[in-house]
């Protein structure tokens, strides 16, 4: 379990983990160079190993729960999400259908903090080419859904070059060489905040289209360039959406500022909703030129 300031959400994290009905398991925090109060959470339990570590991003301290943890499988917990009571037990079924798939992964929901809410459980069905989907999108959404087979470590780690989307980059690095396995049974429930790293639509943009490119060069034929030039259509097109629905947010909002950078990468690469927005700006501060003559 990395964990970087989000003190106040461990505790839920960790209990969802000691309420496991499978309880063959161990529990280690990284404590990602927190100034909160992530230690003393974390030491309230004497079943959990906490593990320091300068700040150093996530990807950092994934590997670092890597080399210190010891069991045949692996999950990957975000402190400000949890498990339901079967995760492990429901996981650990689908690979006994299969035990040569290198992860299981299954369903998610989101739990909206605003209004204490639960809502659009994310499934999938059985994919027969995960590879070709994950290059057109990251089906798979939530760490906390999978749980991997500890050998795939050995071959692969994550990217601390990366600021976000590591687990997309090892997914398809994963799904190019060896077999896995999708189902639709509830596995975790993902906590949207204001401070989700993927409510950062420019910097995840960014690092899809970037761990995208780094397939390029893998490519094997016609079908797998189809897939590819899918992908960068649909991660320009499903987060410009998302940056141009918190520019207008926040051009009607005295209360938020506009991010410059916002604007630029909207023009990069959605020049329609770049246009669209200008047509908004323009028309706001013509109004309220026209309530000041008046």
């Amino acid at each position: 379990m990395p964990c970087y300031n989000h003190g106040e959400y461990l505790e839920t994290a960790i209990e969802s983990i000691l309420l496991q009905s499978y309880k063959n398991h161990e529990i280690i925090v990284v404590d990602d160079g927190s100034t909160d109060n992530t230690k003393l959470v974390a030491k309230k339990y004497a079943g959990v190993k906490y593990v320091y570590q300068t700040n150093q991003g996530l990807s950092a301290a994934r590997n670092k729960g890597i080399e210190k943890s010891t069991g045949k499988f692996l999950v990957f917990l975000d402190a400000d999400d949890w498990l339901v009571p079967d995760a492990l037990l429901t996981n650990l079924k689908h690979f006994e259908q299969d035990n040569e798939v290198a992860f299981v992964a299954g369903a998610y929901e989101f739990f909206y903090m605003w209004n204490n809410e639960k809502s659009q459980i994310w499934q999938t069905n059985l994919i027969e080419t995960p590879y070709c989907h994950l290059l057109e999108k990251n089906f798979i959404g939530m760490h906390a859904s999978v749980l991997f087979q500890r050998w795939v470590f050995e071959l692969f780690k994550y990217d601390t070059n990366l600021k976000s989307c590591e687990d997309y980059d090892l997914y398809l690095k994963i799904t190019r060489k060896f077999k896995v396995s999708v189902h639709t049974e509830l596995i975790a429930v993902y906590r949207i905040h204001s401070n989700n790293m993927s409510s950062n639509f420019v910097l995840m943009l960014e690092s899809a289209l970037l761990v995208l490119e780094k397939q390029r060069k893998l490519l094997k034929n016609k079908t797998e360039i189809k897939w590819f030039k899918k992908g960068i259509i649909s991660w320009k097109s499903y987060y410009s959406k998302k940056i141009y629905e918190k520019l207008l947010n926040h051009l009607y909002d005295e209360n938020k500022k506009v991010i410059k950078k916002d604007i630029e990468d909207l023009k990069r690469y959605d020049t329609f909703s770049y246009l669209k927005y200008v047509y908004y700006v323009n028309l706001k501060y013509r109004i309220k030129n026209l309530i000041i003559k008046n």
